[in-house]
C-alpha cells in the first residue's frame, strides 16, 4: 500500500493535478527576473559611481549630492502620470493583493517598479531591492496563474508562491524565504498546500540565482567560528537597543511620510527629488566624514567591511545614524525600493558599535566586533520588520556563520518582543493604514 502511493506520488498526471510544474515554472522565471534586476541596479550604480569617481574631487562631491534628487525627479514624474503603484517597497502592495484583491497583480505595475527600483537605488537612493523583488516575482506567478485560468483557490496562492521565489533568489535564502512568507502573509492564513508551492519555487528560484551569480552568500564575512563564551552575552543590550532604535526607526519613517503626504507648497511630483536632495546631501556629509559612502545604494562594500571586523568606534555610530536618516528620507518622499536591506545595514552597524564599546573596555579581540555586529542586524531587521523567526534564518543564511546562532535567537526574540510592545502594527501593515487600506482579515482596524 505504501509502495503504491509512493508510485502514484511520482505519476505526471498526479504532479500535474498538484501543480507541481507550475511552482517549477514560477521559481525559474522568478529566478531569472530577480537576477536581471540584480544586475540592472549594480551596473547603473557602478557606472554612476566610476564616472563620480573620474571627476575633480569638488565635481564628485556635487555628483554625490544631487544624483539622487535627479533620480527622484525622474521616480516623481512617472509615479504622477504614468504607474502610481510603482512606489514604496512593494511588499504592502503584495499583501493587498493577495488579502483583498484574490492575488491579482499586473505587469505593467512590475514593469514599472522594475524600471523605478532601477533608477532609484542606481542613482544612490537609500533603500533595497529584497521587496521590490518580492513585488516583481509575485506579480510573475500571478500573471502565470491568469494565464493558465487556474481555479480561484490555487490562483490566490500564486501570490505567496511568488514571495516565496522572490526572497529566495534576492538573498539566496530559500529557508528565511519560506519562514518569512508565512510570517508576513500567512500566518493569519495558514495553508499546508502554499507551504509545498513556496517551498517549490523558493529552492528553484535560489537554484537559478546561484548557477548564474554563484553560491556564495550575500555578504562576504571573514568571521572565524566562536565558541561559546562570556561575551556572547552582549546580545542582551543589542537585543534591548534594537528593540527601541527599531521603533524609533518605524516611528521616524511613518510620521516623515505623511508629512510628506501632506506637504502641500510642493507638487507630488517633486517630492521624490527633495528627498533625493537631501538623502544626498546627508550621504555625502558622512563620506566626507567617515570615508564610506555605504549611505547610497546597497552599501554591500561596508558590509564587507564591518562584519569582518574592520569598521569600528565613532565610524560605525555615524553611519548608524546617517542610514536611518537616508533611509527614511529616500523612502518617505516617494522613492521605489525596500527596507530590508537598510534594515539588516543599521542593525549591522548598533551591533558593531556595542561590540566596539566591548572591545575597547575588555581589550578583546577586533573579530568580536564583527560578531557583534552580526547580532545587530539580525536584532534590529527583527524589530523592525517583525518576522523573528525569518531574521534568524536569514542572518544565518547570508553570512553563513552558525556560530552565533544562540546568542542571535535569543537577541532577536528580546528586539521583537519590544518592538512589539512599544508599536503593535507592523511596519508593512501601517505603511497600507496610512493609505487608508486595511486587510480583509482584521475585524477591526488597528491604529498605526
Amino acid at each position: 500500500m505504501v509502495l503504491q502511493k509512493f508510485i502514484r506520488a511520482l505519476n505526471p498526471v498526479e504532479l500535474l493535478r498538484r501543480d507541481f510544474f507550475i511552482y517549477i515554472i514560477i521559481g525559474l522565471l522568478c529566478g531569472g527576473v530577480a537576477v536581471i534586476f540584480h544586475l540592472s541596479i549594480l551596473l547603473v550604480f557602478d557606472t554612476l559611481r566610476a564616472y563620480q569617481n573620474q571627476q575633480t574631487p569638488w565635481s564628485m562631491l556635487a555628483l554625490m549630492v544631487i544624483s539622487p534628487a535627479i533620480g527622484g525627479l525622474f521616480i516623481g514624474l512617472i509615479i504622477q502620470y504614468v504607474e502610481p503603484r510603482a512606489a514604496g517597497g512593494g511588499i504592502p502592495q503584495t499583501k493587498e493583493a493577495y488579502w483583498n484583491n484574490n492575488g491579482i497583480l499586473t505587469i505593467k505595475e512590475a514593469f514599472w517598479r522594475f524600471i523605478l527600483t532601477v533608477i532609484s537605488i542606481g542613482s544612490g537612493g537609500s533603500l533595497g531591492r529584497e521587496g521590490p523583488t518580492v513585488h516583481l516575482c509575485a506579480s510573475v506567478a500571478s500573471q502565470v496563474g491568469q494565464w493558465l485560468k487556474l481555479r480561484k483557490e490555487t490562483f490566490q496562492l500564486m501570490i505567496p508562491v511568488g514571495m516565496g521565489a522572490g526572497l529566495a533568489a534576492a538573498f539566496n535564502t530559500p529557508l528565511a524565504a519560506i519562514t518569512f512568507v508565512i510570517e508576513e502573509v500567512l500566518l493569519h492564513d495558514y495553508k499546508a498546500k502554499a507551504i509545498g508551492g513556496i517551498i517549490f519555487a523558493a529552492v528553484t528560484a535560489a537554484a537559478v540565482e546561484r548557477i548564474i551569480l554563484g553560491s556564495n552568500p550575500v555578504y562576504v564575512v571573514h568571521l572565524l567560528p566562536f565558541n561559546i563564551d562570556w561575551w556572547m552575552l552582549i546580545c542582551l543590550p543589542i537585543g534591548v537597543l534594537g528593540g527601541i532604535s527599531a521603533h524609533i526607526f518605524v516611528t521616524g519613517l511613518l510620521h516623515s511620510r505623511i508629512r510628506f503626504q501632506n506637504w502641500q507648497q510642493c507638487p507630488n511630483w517633486g517630492k521624490p527629488a527633495v528627498g533625493g536632495l537631501a538623502m544626498g546631501m546627508t550621504g555625502t556629509m558622512i563620506f566626507v566624514t567617515t570615508g564610506h559612502d555605504g549611505m547610497f545604494g546597497l552599501g554591500y562594500d561596508d558590509f564587507t567591511d564591518t562584519l569582518s571586523g574592520n569598521i569600528f568606534g565613532i565610524t560605525l555610530i555615524i553611519l548608524f545614524a546617517g542610514k536611518i536618516i537616508a533611509t527614511i528620507l529616500s523612502f518617505s518622499s516617494g522613492g521605489s525600493g525596500g527596507i530590508i536591506a537598510p534594515s539588516l545595514y543599521i542593525g549591522m552597524m548598533l551591533g558593531g558599535s556595542v561590540g566596539s564599546l566591548l572591545v575597547h573596555s575588555f581589550d578583546l579581540s577586533n573579530n568580536i566586533v564583527g560578531g557583534a555586529a552580526l547580532l545587530g542586524m539580525g536584532a534590529f531587521f527583527a524589530g523592525a520588520i517583525r518576522v523573528p523567526f525569518t531574521s534568524v534564518l536569514l542572518v544565518y543564511e547570508i553570512t553563513g556563520n552558525y556560530s552565533l546562532i544562540l546568542p542571535l535567537m535569543f537577541g532577536n526574540m528580546l528586539a521583537y518582543n519590544i518592538a512589539e510592545r512599544l508599536r503593535p502594527t507592523p511596519l508593512h501593515e501601517a505603511l497600507l493604514i496610512q493609505n487608508d487600506i486595511h486587510l480583509h482579515y482584521h475585524s477591526s482596524s488597528k491604529k498605526w
